[in-house]
């Protein structure tokens, strides 16, 4: 039943291979030297970008508690040295 399956639909197979690619991100190595390197390198990064497999960086958004709670932070600890320099 499964085989039948994927005879129907080859691509449902290939979507569940798990490709190990050796090294960890292969394809951002340094930049190559010659036009051939350049285009397997590019279509590489084409295909990855495709199958998405690059993940860009999300930038962790700070909440706004946390942003007044270090605020608050920092004016108590204001108040405190100036009443500290006053006192002495």
């Amino acid at each position: 039943m499964i085989a039948a399956n994927y005879r129907k639909n080859p691509q449902a197979m290939a979507l569940q291979l798990v490709l190990d690619f050796g090294r960890a991100l292969v394809w951002a190595t340094r930049r190559p030297t010659t036009d051939a390197a350049r285009t397997v390198r590019a279509l590489r990064g084409a295909a990855f970008k495709a199958a998405g497999r690059i993940q860009w960086p999300v930038k962790a958004i700070t909440p706004d508690w946390w942003k007044e709670t270090q605020r608050a932070a920092r004016e108590l600890a204001a108040q405190v040295l100036a009443a500290t320099l006053q006192c002495c």
